[in-house]
């Protein structure tokens, strides 16, 4: 086994306390519980990226729940699996900017859900307003966001000074 040339820094257990709440929390919006933690821990790990093999220590899990993990965390866009010329390990680390972009590309599902739910009012135009009591309410939240959102990311630009688009 190659041994890294990086300094090894042992996990505190205030950090291994939150990579669990992190996780814990992740899983409550759909993460499977190792994707969670791996996650956590490139949130707070120095150096920032870390190998499989760091991964597997510090979060004392088994490289096959680590691999998994981790194939499931790049395609999502939210860690990013790179390589340094000359080493034939892979690295991995929270993507930059995924934050804004995952939600950004959240918001952009907005309108098909004012456009789903003012089908559903068509289908029930001739209903009792009680039976459409919970689509209006569902196609007015989301007629909200999906005017306000622009709003939101103008203003969140402005106050990181980028200009552009996350």
């Amino acid at each position: 086994m190659e041994q890294d040339a990086r300094s090894k820094r042992v996990a505190t257990d205030e950090e291994l306390a939150f990579v669990e709440e992190a996780a814990l929390s992740l899983e409550r919006q759909g993460l499977f519980r190792m994707a969670g933690r791996v996650l956590g821990w490139l949130l707070i790990c120095d150096p920032p990226e870390q190998t499989a093999g760091d991964l597997v220590e510090v979060l004392q899990a088994s490289k096959g729940s680590i691999s998994a993990a981790t194939r499931f965390l790049v395609p999502s866009g939210m860690v990013e699996k790179f390589s340094r010329p000359g080493e034939r390990r892979d690295y991995y680390r929270i993507k930059e900017g995924v934050w804004p972009s995952l939600a950004k590309a959240q918001s952009e599902h907005y309108q098909s859900f004012v456009d789903i739910t003012e089908q559903g009012l068509h289908v029930l135009r001739d209903a009792p307003e009680s039976r459409k009591e919970r689509l209006r309410t569902m196609h007015d939240f989301y007629a909200w966001l999906a005017k306000e959102m622009p709003l939101l990311w103008k203003r969140w630009e402005e106050e990181r000074g980028t200009g552009r688009t996350p």
